[in-house]
C-alpha cells in the first residue's frame, strides 16, 4: 500500500525524452474504441491525440532507442469495443460491435495485444474478430488468450503466449495475456479461472520455453484490477515454478493491468510490480526497468497523457517533425470513417453538465427524464405504474454542456441492451427488491460514488402497484431478486425490442431519441 500511496503523490508527470533501460515499454488498455481523440473539454490538458499519434510517438521512440542499441515494446491490453460511435454505431447497419474499428487498430504497429471482457460479450464480435475480419489472426501468433477459449473446439481464441525479441539488442520478453474470470461472457467462449490455468501444463512449458530462449524478462498482460487477486496468483505460480525452474525466483516481471479504469502502480517483490494506464486513451503508458536479476529492480514508469504537446516532449519532437506516414494515414482513416458514420452530428445542446458522480447527476437525467420520454412513453396495458432500475455501470461518460453529438450517445451509453418488465409487482415488494439490491457491493469500473442499483422516475409508493422495468443484461439479477421477495417465478416480458418496429428502442437509443427534444439547439 505504501507504494501505491507513494506512486499517487510523487507521480510522475510527463518528461522530455525517457532515459532508456533494458526493458521499455508503452502500454494502452481500456480504449474502449475512444481512438479518436476527444472532443469535449474533459480533461486537463485536452486529450487530443489519436491512434495515429500514438503511433507515431511509438516510432519516434523506436528511433530514438535505437540510437542507444535499445529496444521499446508497444502493447495493448485489451477492451477494443463498447465506448464510442467507431466501435458500436455499427450495431444498428450489422450487428456488430467493431465492425468498423477492428481494421483501424488492425493498422497499428501493437507488438502484443491482450482481450478484454468488453471483446466477449457478443457472439458476433466474437466470430468477427476471428473470422471474416481476420483480426486475430492478422497479429501473427501476437493477438494473446492465455485463459480465453473457442467454446466449440476448446481452443484458444489467439495465442496463449509470445516472445519479443528486440531489433536493436539482444533484449527479449516473455508475454501472456490474461483475463481475470470473467463469468459473463457470451456463449461463444470460455474464460478459465487463471487459478486453474496456471496449473495447466502448457504454462510451465511456456516458462521453461521462455527460459531457455533466455528471455530478459516475463509481461502479463492483465486485463484485471492492478489490486486483483488474479494478480497475485500469477505471480505466486510464477515465482513458486522456480523449485523447477530455478531462473524464475528473481527474473523481473511486470503485470500490465486494467479493467478499472484509473492510473496506478505497486511493488509486488523486488523483481516485480504491476501497472495500470487509464482508459479511453487518456494515457499512454511508459514502464522501463533493468533486466539484471542479481540487484531488486527499478521500475520508471510515468503515466503521458495523451495530449500531442506532451507527446512531442517524450519524444524530443515538434509540431513539425513528430507525425509519421503511418500515424497520418491511422489518423486519415479514423476521421473518414468518424464521417461516414455521422458521429459528428449535433444532437441537441445541454446547457449544463451532467456527470457519472453524485452532483448533477447523469443518472438522475436518466431515470427522471430519458427513461420516462423514451421507455415508458407507451404503457403496457396493465394499468400499473412504470417504474425503471438500472445497474450503475450502464452509463460510460459524462454529458457536457454545449454541443452533444451523435458519438456521445454510444460514449454515455454504448452497450445497446433492450428492455424487459414484470408486471403486477407492489411497491411493498418493490421497495424490499430495490434495498435489497442496494446492499450488494458495486463492483463497476466506473467510479460514480452512487450504489450499485438506483431507480425512477419517482419514489416508491408501497400503495400502488408497479411494472418493474430493465434491461436485459440487468435481468439476470434483477428477476432472481425479485423472486426472492415475491416467494415464485415470474413472467419476463420483452418490451419493444423489435429492431424492425417504429417504436424500438434500447439503452443506447433511448439517448438519441431524447436529446433533440430535452435539449433543442
Amino acid at each position: 500500500m505504501i507504494y501505491f500511496v507513494l506512486a499517487l503523490i510523487l507521480l510522475h508527470t510527463c518528461q522530455a525524452i525517457p532515459e532508456f533501460n533494458d526493458i521499455n515499454i508503452l502500454v494502452v488498455t481500456d480504449a474502449h474504441s475512444w481512438i479518436s481523440k476527444h472532443i469535449h473539454d474533459d480533461h486537463d490538458p485536452s486529450l487530443n491525440a489519436d491512434y495515429g499519434d500514438i503511433a507515431s510517438a511509438y516510432l519516434q521512440l523506436q528511433s530514438l532507442a535505437a540510437e542507444s542499441n535499445s529496444d521499446i515494446f508497444l502493447l495493448n491490453n485489451g477492451d477494443h469495443v463498447e465506448g464510442s460511435g467507431l466501435s458500436d454505431a455499427s450495431v444498428y447497419t450489422n450487428g456488430i460491435h467493431g465492425y468498423d474499428i477492428f481494421p483501424l487498430i488492425a493498422m497499428m504497429p501493437f507488438d502484443a495485444l491482450n482481450i478484454g471482457n468488453h471483446d466477449l460479450y457478443d457472439n458476433s464480435t466474437v466470430e468477427y474478430m476471428t473470422g471474416e475480419s481476420g483480426f486475430v489472426d492478422g497479429w501473427n501468433g501476437n493477438y494473446l488468450t492465455s485463459n480465453v477459449y473457442n467454446a466449440t473446439t476448446n481452443d484458444n481464441i489467439g495465442n496463449t503466449h509470445t516472445i519479443l525479441k528486440g531489433k536493436n539488442s539482444d533484449t527479449s520478453i516473455l508475454v501472456f495475456g490474461f483475463l481475470y474470470h470473467q463469468t459473463d461472457a457470451c456463449t461463444a467462449v470460455n474464460v478459465e479461472d487463471p487459478a486453474d490455468t496456471v496449473n495447466s501444463p502448457w504454462f510451465l512449458s511456456a516458462l521453461q520455453e521462455g527460459i531457455d530462449a533466455g528471455v530478459s524478462a516475463i509481461i502479463v498482460l492483465s486485463h484485471m484490477d492492478l489490486k486483483d487477486d488474479n494478480v497475485y496468483v500469477l505471480q505466486d505460480a510464477i515465482r513458486g515454478y522456480s523449485d523447477q525452474i530455478p531462473e524464475l525466483e528473481n527474473i523481473p516481471l511486470q503485470f500490465l493491468t486494467g479493467h478499472t479504469h484509473y492510473r496506478g502502480w505497486s511493488k509486488l517483490d523486488d523483481y516485480s510490480s504491476t501497472f495500470e494506464a487509464g482508459h479511453y486513451l487518456d494515457t499512454l503508458g511508459w514502464i522501463s526497468f533493468s533486466a539484471d536479476p542479481t540487484s531488486p529492480t527499478w521500475f520508471d514508469f510515468q503515466y503521458i497523457d495523451a495530449n500531442l504537446e506532451e507527446l512531442y516532449n517524450f519524444t524530443g519532437t515538434t509540431e513539425d517533425t513528430f507525425d509519421t506516414d503511418l500515424g497520418l494515414s491511422i489518423s486519415s482513416a479514423i476521421e473518414a470513417t468518424v464521417d461516414e458514420l455521422g458521429l459528428r452530428a449535433i444532437l441537441g445542446c445541454p446547457p449544463q453538465d451532467y456527470s457519472l458522480g453524485t452532483s448533477n447527476s447523469l443518472y438522475d437525467l436518466y431515470m427522471q427524464q430519458i427513461i420516462p420520454l423514451s421507455v415508458l412513453d407507451v404503457r403496457t396495458g396493465t394499468g400499473n405504474t412504470p417504474w425503471h432500475l438500472s445497474s450503475t455501470g450502464s452509463l460510460r461518460y459524462d454529458i457536457y454542456e454545449g454541443e452533444f453529438y451523435y458519438d456521445d450517445v454510444f460514449a454515455i451509453a454504448p452497450f445497446v441492451n433492450v428492455f424487459r418488465y414484470v408486471a403486477d409487482l407492489s411497491g411493498e415488494d418493490l421497495q424490499t427488491v430495490v434495498d435489497n439490491l442496494s446492499q450488494t457491493s458495486n463492483d463497476s469500473p466506473i467510479f460514480t460514488g452512487l450504489p450499485k442499483y438506483v431507480g425512477g422516475p419517482d419514489d416508491i409508493d408501497p400503495t400502488l402497484f408497479y411494472d418493474l422495468f430493465f434491461n436485459d443484461y440487468d435481468e439476470s439479477y434483477i428477476v432472481p431478486a425479485v423472486e426472492a421477495v415475491v416467494g415464485e417465478d415470474v413472467v419476463v416480458v420483452n418490451w419493444r425490442d423489435d429492431s424492425g418496429a417504429d417504436d424500438f428502442v434500447d439503452t443506447t437509443l433511448c439517448w438519441a431519441k431524447s436529446i433533440p427534444d430535452l435539449f433543442p439547439c
